[in-house]
């Protein structure tokens, strides 16, 4: 049976600690844009991160993939703590998507999918110059594996497009078949339902869900309220860079200050009227 926005989901506590992220603050200047922030992923989690546009969500991304060394703060993996480097951060097994969509355009959905795959390769550089035994048997491998990620994402019959020529949905799911071909433990996705029509997003959702149910698990970055609260099982708000609340979905809906960061007071909205 496929996925839906009422498939139930795990509880909070199911599964290890799998990601763990501690007091992590970041600063640019004097700017602090990510403040003593923490974050526990369970195996098997969908967590979510919400926030109103200038949060600090992104920026905490950016921390926990290594793209940005956190000022202070560590973030574990599976126990091990994660260097500041991305392709470190990639090989211990978390990916991630972007906000704006980062695909080869030039290069066929396979292809962009099999060079997320090539961390897991190991043919060295004579090898792969001289296209050695190696390197047939490691470049087949990815090429297959790739399909399967095509098929999974529900792209198989778009091998051979030009990512560029696709859709726009498809592309969002594209960039997630290249994260997954990394093979990880915890994937996280930043705004993966931006700019999609409510059928794309149904179909997000239904990937999301088979993802979890194939073991790993998800962090997601959105700005729809109603897909984050079907999706998750837990979700955390940012407010100017710092925890406001975490909990459930209903936790977290219900509480009067996710309301009022977002859309602000009821008395200044009414006295902006009156102005």
């Amino acid at each position: 049976m496929t996925a839906t926005a009422q498939t139930p989901t795990r509880a909070e506590g199911d599964g290890q600690p799998l990601l763990e992220a501690k007091g992590v603050i970041m600063r640019f200047g004097g700017l602090v844009a990510v403040n003593n922030v923490d974050l526990t992923v369970n195996e098997g989690e969908i967590v979510g991160l919400i926030g109103p546009n200038g949060a600090g969500k992104t920026t905490f991304f950016n921390c926990l993939t290594g793209m940005y060394k956190p000022t202070e703060g560590a973030v574990r993996l599976a126990g091990a703590e994660l260097p500041p480097k991305p392709r470190a951060v990639v090989s211990a097994g978390m990916a991630r998507t972007f906000q704006n969509i980062r695909l080869f355009g030039n290069m066929t959905a396979l292809e962009n999918v099999m060079v997320g795959r090539y961390c897991r390769t190991s043919a060295g550089a004579i090898t792969s110059v001289f296209r050695g035994p190696k390197f047939r048997r490691e470049e087949q491998a990815t090429r297959e594996r790739a399909q399967e990620l095509l098929d999974f994402v529900g792209l198989g019959k778009s091998t051979e497009l030009l990512a560029r020529n696709m859709p726009y949905g498809d592309q969002r799911r594209l960039e997630i078949a290249r994260a997954l071909a990394t093979d990880p433990k915890l994937i996280l996705l930043d705004e993966p339902t931006a700019g999609m029509n409510p059928q794309e997003t149904r179909q997000a959702s239904d990937l999301i869900f088979k993802i979890r149910d194939n073991g790993l698990a998800v962090v997601v970055i959105e700005h729809d309220m109603r897909f984050i609260f079907n999706l998750c099982d837990r979700v955390l708000c940012l407010v100017r860079g710092e925890t406001l609340i975490e909990g459930t979905p209903e936790q977290v809906q219900s509480d009067p200050r996710v309301i009022e960061a977002y859309i602000g007071e009821p008395e200044t909205q009414e006295e902006e009227a009156q102005g």
